[in-house]
């Protein structure tokens, strides 16, 4: 099972939507059969519940977190909407964040559970752009992509690829821009 928070427009409350299946989700409370085909990369046939619903899907370049790959634009019957959907590590680390005291600047990526490094893509000295990914990192045989909090400067990175870490380790040092 996956878990989403899905907001549409900029609505006050999100929407949940849990993959139950290959075929079947859950749709705030409400179990739905699906069936989802991409005629071209942007192009999408989606099928509820009998029901097929055309969708022209598009990443919102212009979004504050575009960088973060979960905000898209979405033409239905030639209505936009735009749409933000945050995964169950988005959610946790969006939790995490929340609940720490310094609300200032972040100025360690924190692994938000133990697993191994996958891919560090950065290096020491390297800019990054809030949202961007500088490391991936498996776990429960999944990759989760971390992502910079903030506009930063890699000071120092304190793992290697195909590590282990553990929950709550310090994987990266970032200062901020000068």
């Amino acid at each position: 099972m996956k878990n989403y928070l899905i907001n549409i427009n900029n609505s006050p409350k999100a929407k949940e939507l849990e993959v139950l299946s290959d075929s079947t989700f859950s749709f705030n409370g409400t179990a739905m059969n699906y069936e989802y085909k991409f005629v071209s990369p942007n192009i999408l046939v989606l099928r509820i519940e009998n029901k097929n619903f055309v969708l022209k899907v598009e990443k919102d370049t212009e979004a504050d977190t575009a960088l973060d790959n979960s905000d898209f634009l979405i033409d239905f019957e030639s209505e936009q909407f735009n749409v933000n959907c945050k995964n169950e590590l988005d959610i946790l680390v969006e939790k995490f964040s929340k609940n720490r005291a310094d609300k200032g600047f972040k100025k360690d990526l924190i692994s938000p559970m133990p697993g191994s490094i996958v891919k560090i893509n950065v290096k020491e000295g390297d800019k990054v752009k809030k949202g961007q990914v500088v490391i991936v990192l498996e776990a429960m045989k999944m990759e989760n992509e971390l992502k910079a909090t903030n506009d930063a400067i890699v000071s120092k990175i304190l793992v290697e690829e195909k590590k282990p870490v553990d929950k709550g380790q310090a994987l990266i040092k970032l200062e901020p821009f000068q």
